[in-house]
């Protein structure tokens, strides 16, 4: 079976879209600039990322932040959470002081005051949210004289709430910001720290003597709403600076309808000519949209064969397929890396069972591609959902490889065709041997029978191959074909049915 989880091993041949966006982002010319990696959910865009980030660590030029707004989702404030992030990631990150020398020397002290003024900041910031939402409710009753009784209340609030804020304000410098908050003349004033903080991270970045800050961003798409924006908001207001990058992963559609849901109000009132404005928002914040192509059937043929020898080879030899995989993919982008490859590789240290295994799953792959939308992950799945039927199948002493092929074509066939997979079901259960209609079907795939009658339904280009290819279905017990696949048919199988022929026996 194969991890889910995002890797920097490649087997899709991502590594040019990481490449790709290395060149644009370290490019000084592009600065600063937003790229919007867009894809849909289980598309790349983590691996993309993991790739890209693995390239940019070997820039001496350039430091590389991941930042995953999903794990900050439950912060309340999701732009600060935003900012605080980076600027902690960089205050821990060496190589964002590699050029300053050591921590006896002028420069580094110098930076080390700038993040010291910019989390203060930051703490303001958060300070003057939590304070709008305070103090709004109540703002009449200061205007009309009741600031004397609204003020201590407010500063018993900010004590309350020291973690939240960052920073505990006490004393005459709480009171007097509070006095400028709630009085109406000082709105600039309460401001002025979100302008100062553009100038005291770009003095940051100065500082460091760093060439670049190229900022991943992961996981936007699964944010809410609000959320979403209010990341957007932070990298355009706040952190936008010459010498930035930021990349941000996401699927464009989720993005898109979270500002539709947001500013709903304003959208409906919109006049037919902008009928687009969820894209026009996206536009203000992103400069360079680039989005993951879907698979082609022969990558899709490729990712399959690099699984499988990912799942049968021991690691010293995977790694030499991935290795050469690598160097092919540079010269041949648009051709299938496949079982000859391996073969010319491998030579005789090929396992027993690699090749019969690839050669029978990628007669398939398109149809594979096809049932799972072309996407890595979803195809990854399906494979990992046909080992763990095939592991069941040998719980149940059915081990030959006819029985586990057959598997893989009826998972197919209940993959995108479910209302003949439960037909299928129906007529092996009413049958001590193969059905009289599956023998009609498999006659007509190899143009032995005519017509299929009744059977019209059947008359699909992906149904007849599958039916047509061997191993046939007749040829092995496709009761424990479906014992295994009993997920969305259970109800039509009889009791004894549901018990594997080992248990029974």
């Amino acid at each position: 079976m194969w991890s889910d989880k995002e890797t920097t091993e490649d087997l899709l041949g991502y590594t040019v879209h990481a490449s790709l966006l290395k060149s644009v982002v370290t490019n000084d010319k592009n600065l600063p600039i937003t790229v919007g990696l867009y894809g849909d959910w289980g598309s790349g865009k983590t691996s993309i990322l993991k790739i890209l980030e693995e390239e940019l660590k070997n820039d001496n030029d350039t430091v590389v932040v991941y930042f995953d707004g999903w794990s900050f989702e439950s912060f309340d404030d999701a732009k600060m959470a935003l900012i605080q992030g980076i600027v902690d990631a960089l205050e821990k990150d060496k190589r964002f002081f590699a050029k300053v020398g050591d921590k006896a020397t002028e420069t580094y002290e110098a930076l080390k005051k700038a993040f010291d003024k910019l989390k203060k900041s930051i703490s303001w910031m958060r300070v003057l949210k939590f304070s709008a939402k305070t103090v709004i409710p109540v703002a009449t009753a200061a205007t009309t004289g009741g600031a004397s009784l609204i003020i201590p209340m407010l500063l018993s609030a900010f004590k309350d709430h020291q973690d939240d804020l960052g920073e505990l304000l006490t004393g005459d410098k709480a009171e007097q910001f509070l006095k400028d908050t709630l009085n109406a003349e000082h709105e600039e004033k309460k401001y002025e720290v979100v302008r100062e903080f553009r100038k005291d991270f770009k003095d940051l970045i100065d500082k460091s003597k760093q060439g670049k800050i190229v900022v991943l961003i992961d996981d936007l798409d699964r944010c809410l709403p609000h959320h979403i924006i209010e990341n957007l908001e932070a990298i355009k207001l706040f952190l936008n600076v010459p010498k930035t990058a930021f990349v941000i992963a996401a699927d464009s559609y989720i993005v898109t309808n979270a500002i539709k849901s947001e500013y709903k109000e304003i959208i409906n009132a919109a006049s037919e000519e902008r009928p687009q404005l969820g894209d026009s928002y996206m536009e203000k914040f992103i400069q360079v949209p680039y989005k993951i192509p879907s698979l082609s059937p022969k990558e899709v043929e490729t990712y399959v064969t690099l699984l499988f020898c990912q799942s049968i080879l021991d690691d010293t030899l995977f790694k030499k397929v991935r290795e050469d995989f690598a160097i092919f993919t540079k010269d041949n982008k648009f051709d299938c890396y496949g079982w000859s490859n391996i073969q010319t590789l491998l030579k005789s240290e090929i396992p027993t069972g690699l090749g019969e295994t690839i050669g029978f799953v990628t007669r398939f792959s398109s149809i594979i591609g096809n049932s799972m939308k072309w996407n890595p992950r979803l195809i990854k799945r399906f494979l990992n959902a046909f080992e763990m039927r095939s592991s069941l199948l040998e719980q149940s002493g059915i081990t030959d490889i006819k029985s586990k092929f057959a598997l893989l074509k009826l998972m197919l066939i209940e993959q995108k065709h479910v209302e003949q997979f439960k037909q299928l079901n129906s007529w092996v259960m009413s049958n001590l041997s193969t059905p009289p209609e599956l023998r009609v079907i498999e006659d007509y795939a190899d143009g032995k029978g005519e017509e299929l009658g009744e059977h019209q339904d059947w008359n699909n280009p992906d149904l007849i191959k599958l039916v047509s290819e061997t191993p046939k279905f007749s040829e092995v017990d496709m009761r424990e074909l479906f014992w295994v696949s009993r997920d969305i048919i259970v109800e039509q199988m009889s009791g004894l049915s549901l018990v594997s022929t080992r248990v029974r026996g």
